[in-house]
């Protein structure tokens, strides 16, 4: 059964996990935004899920891309412009493979923001182009490289209207990711890449060591729970199936009653193949490796549910680290764990500690049910 205090509190330290990172991100100079697109065919497939999910991501996401396109046509035209002056002081005579190279890039260019710029279904395949737009940049900017006065003509045709700077001499400085505005940051919302999601800094001042001051190891695991009521999560399990076998994901859900769990076991029975479903005590906790080995043998339509009373922190860091080697394989375990209730650890979690660059949370389905909403 839903408890309403442990909903708000989730809410409450949701809320201040995305105001640290508000605060602290970038502020080391070197935004991960600004390193190009972490986003892969496997999380590509979260994003359109969640956009199928949520209309309002779907149109938040569009615009995004649609704000974007604006500054890639500033960057194409840098690029045009560049290609002609390079051109008109015969670069063409001595560098003439670096300069087709170059006309071939913008016009790959060009066909790619015009692509951007279409109204093209957001579904996983039509958006499947949009992670080949790497390709084009580092492509065209190495003939741009490869011209003598290539990289300074196009950063000074640049200067002021498009992205393009030098890191060094002979480095141009990786782009921001397609998803990211300046503005409003991810346009991804809950579908951006696991990489993003799970961070990986560096920084000073760093961002997971001001979440481990803000928040300490039990707060920063309950920020990581997104609220939903069982409705909406049967509904998620639905739609998985319903796209494939690849995108499902296995989940964890906190709060659940029996009635809700019967419910969740009915659905994916219903999904055919076959389901077991094992209930455990603390004592048959599982490290990563166990956890691993099990579920990397769970192929659909089977599928597995696991209940406990209880489980801490801890357990879910390492169930984490498991998945995510199941996930980097590019396997779909159809698993759920239920527990009533997330206990405080005795000691935090041996990868939380002041030395950690990435958190292993961000990419794990992680829900706290709410009271469902009433049917309009």
């Amino acid at each position: 059964m839903a408890d309403p205090s442990l909903v708000s509190m989730v809410k409450q330290l949701r809320l201040k996990r995305a105001g640290v990172i508000f605060d602290v991100c970038g502020s080391c100079g070197n935004k991960c935004c600004f390193q190009m697109t972490m986003m892969g065919s496997q999380d590509l497939r979260r994003l359109v899920k969640e956009m199928l999910l949520d209309a309002d991501l779907e149109l938040q996401v569009r615009a995004g891309l649609r704000e974007r396109s604006d500054e890639l046509e500033a960057d194409l035209r840098a690029l045009e412009q560049t290609a002609a002056e390079l051109q008109a002081g015969g670069a063409e005579k001595e560098h003439a493979a670096a300069m087709a190279t170059l006309r071939t890039g913008i016009e790959q260019w060009r066909e790619f923001l015009d692509y951007v710029r279409s109204d093209f279904p957001l579904d996983y395949d039509q958006m499947l182009r949009l992670l080949y737009f790497s390709a084009i940049r580092s492509n065209t900017l190495n003939a741009v490289l490869a011209l003598p006065a290539g990289p300074p003509t196009l950063v000074r045709h640049a200067l002021g209207k498009a992205s393009f700077r030098l890191a060094s001499p002979r480095r141009f400085a990786p782009p921001a990711c397609l998803f990211y505005l300046s503005t409003v940051g991810c346009v991804a919302g809950e579908g951006k890449p696991a990489k993003c999601a799970n961070f990986f800094c560096t920084g000073d001042p760093n961002v997971l060591g001001r979440l481990r001051e803000e928040l300490g190891f039990d707060d920063f695991v309950l920020s990581y729970f997104r609220v939903t009521d069982i409705e909406g999560l049967i509904a998620q399990i639905q739609l998985e199936w319903e796209m494939g076998p690849e995108f499902v994901e296995p989940k964890i859900v906190l709060g659940a009653d029996d009635e809700e769990i019967h419910r969740i076991e009915s659905v994916l029975g219903e999904m055919g193949g076959g389901l077991r479903v094992k209930r455990r005590d603390e004592g048959a906790l599982r490290s990563a490796a166990e956890v691993e080995s099990e579920l990397a043998n769970l192929h659909a339509p089977n599928g597995l549910i696991e209940i406990y009373e209880a489980v801490d922190g801890n357990v879910l860091y390492e169930l984490a680290l498991a998945l995510d080697q199941v996930r980097l394989r590019d396997q779909h375990p159809s698993y759920v764990l239920f527990t009533r209730q997330l206990h405080a650890v005795p000691a935090p979690h041996p990868m939380w500690d002041d030395s950690m660059m990435a958190q292993p949370l961000g990419g794990l389905g992680l829900y706290v049910l709410d009271v469902a909403r009433p049917e309009a």
